[in-house]
């Protein structure tokens, strides 16, 4: 599979939002999702969802590292 952040991945990326019970609703340019005392906020669909698999897969942790931080600045500048 090859996928690229672009306007075709916006609808599937909202659906998947919703198929995992959150509630959506855009404000301005800002768009939330919010399922009981969990709110992200994100300027679109695909980079919202990945705020929520992040909360997912790193929990309540989710901030990175010094060592994290200075791993990726090496990969990435």
């Amino acid at each position: 599979m090859r996928l690229v952040d672009a306007t075709n991945t916006m609808t599937p990326a909202y659906l998947t939002i919703l198929s995992r019970g959150y509630s959506v609703r855009s404000e301005g340019s800002l768009m939330f999702a919010e399922r009981a005392e969990n709110s992200f906020a994100a300027n679109g669909p695909v980079a919202l969802l990945g705020l929520i698999a992040m909360a997912e897969a790193r929990g309540e942790a989710w901030q990175a590292s010094d060592e994290e931080i200075d791993n990726f600045v090496q990969l990435f500048g």
